[in-house]
């Protein structure tokens, strides 16, 4: 079931990119590829990302990767919980002038994880209990940062952002979700 979602899932990210890029190539705009490594109070995210041009200084962005967490106890549901998922995100990107060669920028992306959390409650008791829970989760979130052009084909970049987890489907006990803060660390080469 869920290596059909993933299947399903990556289909959709696929043809949207190529639909993307075929509309592109007509117009001759840039495209860039890269790796970006996310990370938030309790976890990492490492990414393979897709800026798609759709003018000079806004992008299409997409994203797909995995997302490692130890929240231990802060989710306020069980004394420990450790997740793991995979997922993909969209999301658009406006690019600023900066006085300095490279670029500012702000983001909104949406992302859609497919997490697995094996917790324990009790854990100082008599009777501890434990067990694994799945979870949808969709991530909003909002960046601001900044690209610095290493030449005319690299460039890396550097953000924060704010989000918030919100777990929209649960098969087992509730597990730790709501704000949280990220940093982001990017590196892209330009296909095109």
């Amino acid at each position: 079931m869920n290596f059909k979602n993933l299947l399903l899932f990556g289909s959709f990210l696929a043809s949207m990119q190529s639909f993307s890029q075929t509309a592109e190539n007509r117009a001759n705009k840039k495209i860039e590829i890269g790796t970006e490594l996310q990370l938030y109070p309790v976890g990492f995210m490492p990414m393979i990302t897709s800026n798609v041009f759709i003018k000079e200084d806004w992008a299409l962005r997409f994203r797909i990767g995995g997302n490692f967490a130890n929240r231990q106890d802060f989710s306020g549901y069980n004394d420990d919980e450790v997740a793991k998922g995979f997922g993909g995100s969209v999301g658009i990107v406006k690019y600023f002038p900066s006085w300095w060669k490279g670029k500012t920028f702000v983001g909104v992306t949406l992302d859609t994880w497919n997490m697995w959390t094996e917790w324990q409650d009790g854990i100082q008791t008599s009777n501890p209990t434990s067990g694994t829970t799945y979870n949808l989760v969709v991530q909003p979130w909002a960046n601001v940062g900044y690209q610095y052009n290493i030449s005319s084909k690299w460039n890396a970049g550097i953000s924060v952002g704010f989000g918030r987890e919100i777990n929209v489907i649960t098969r087992g006990e509730k597990v730790g979700e709501g704000w949280m803060g990220i940093a982001t660390f990017s590196v892209n080469y330009v296909v095109k």
